[in-house]
């Protein structure tokens, strides 16, 4: 049985697809956007996570941590290249403040953490499967589906879609539903914010349109990135192109993750907040004139 690396799991989910979900998180993500709502599912192996709200700033952390990748100045920092994650610190904190994001599992135990709530899901709800990128750890992320199935229970997949297309074909049978980001139309603007190209991504996208999977279609509007006339009018048009009647999903910004780049020790890029409600309408205006019929408003 396959196993893989998971970092969250979140229930009744209401944004990962219809109705009620539970919702599994895979690390591992090809993709570097820098306004990334899980930076913690990015890197594929586990990662310490320290909370500076809850540290009491004792030391204990530092005088157990085997390697010295802890240091205590105005708050706890963590070295990473010598972080070994092996959890000491983890055991010493007695505020909890210390955690380790990431843990291995195998399909049978992933499948039945998401299926723990399968009496809640209703007609409409079901699983999915989100990241970092689930097509990063595809082959463990099918046979988590493929149980999920037999159970059931209805699937769903968001990806980015950046990777080979045998990973999407293998992914057909088992996901009932593809939930599809695509950030960037201009390939210039997706290789220099993004770290990679989007031909495979858009090639992807038109293999599970051409198989005649469900797909929703969505774009994260974030400030300064994203969130520009040109970009969503190219993206809208291509869509449009591709499939007259897709559904397409605009995400305003969420800046609530800026707790989870200080517990990092990163900066985080994205200035402001949400867009205004006149902001959002001025984008689905756009929607419209380039011929979107299926809108899927928050």
């Amino acid at each position: 049985m396959k196993t893989g690396v998971i970092f969250e799991l979140t229930r009744f989910a209401t944004h990962d697809g219809a109705g009620l979900r539970s919702t599994l998180f895979l690390k591992g993500c090809p993709l570097s956007c820098p306004w990334c709502q899980n930076p913690e599912g990015i890197p594929p192996e586990p990662l310490l996570w320290h909370n500076p709200k809850v540290c009491l700033q004792c030391g204990r952390c530092v005088a157990v941590c085997p390697t010295g990748a802890l240091t205590l100045t105005d708050r706890i920092h963590v070295n990473r290249e010598a972080c070994t994650c092996c959890g000491s610190c983890v055991d010493a904190c007695p505020a909890a403040a210390m955690s380790i994001s990431g843990q291995t599992v195998t399909a049978r135990e992933a499948a039945d953490m998401l299926l723990r709530d399968q009496v809640f899901f209703g007609p409409d709800g079901g699983v999915t499967l989100s990241g970092g990128e689930v097509l990063s750890q595809w082959q463990f992320a099918r046979e988590v589906l493929d149980l999920c199935k037999q159970a059931g229970a209805d699937t769903a997949v968001e990806t980015c879609l950046l990777a080979p297309q045998s990973a999407v074909e293998a992914m057909l049978p088992v996901a009932d539903h593809f939930l599809v980001d695509i950030k960037f139309m201009d390939p210039d603007l997706h290789r220099s914010c993004l770290g990679a190209e989007n031909h495979q991504i858009l090639e992807n996208y038109q293999f599970l349109i051409s198989r005649g999977a469900d797909v929703l279609v969505r774009t994260p509007l974030i400030p300064g990135y994203t969130a520009t006339e040109d970009n969503i009018r190219a993206i809208a048009r291509y869509l449009h192109q591709t499939d007259p009647n897709v559904r397409y999903e605009l995400l305003n910004f969420n800046p609530l993750c800026r707790s989870k780049y200080d517990a990092l020790e990163e900066d985080y890029p994205v200035q402001g907040g949400a867009l205004s409600a006149a902001e959002m309408d001025s984008f689905y205006d756009i929607l419209v004139q380039e011929g979107i019929s299926q809108i899927i408003k928050e």
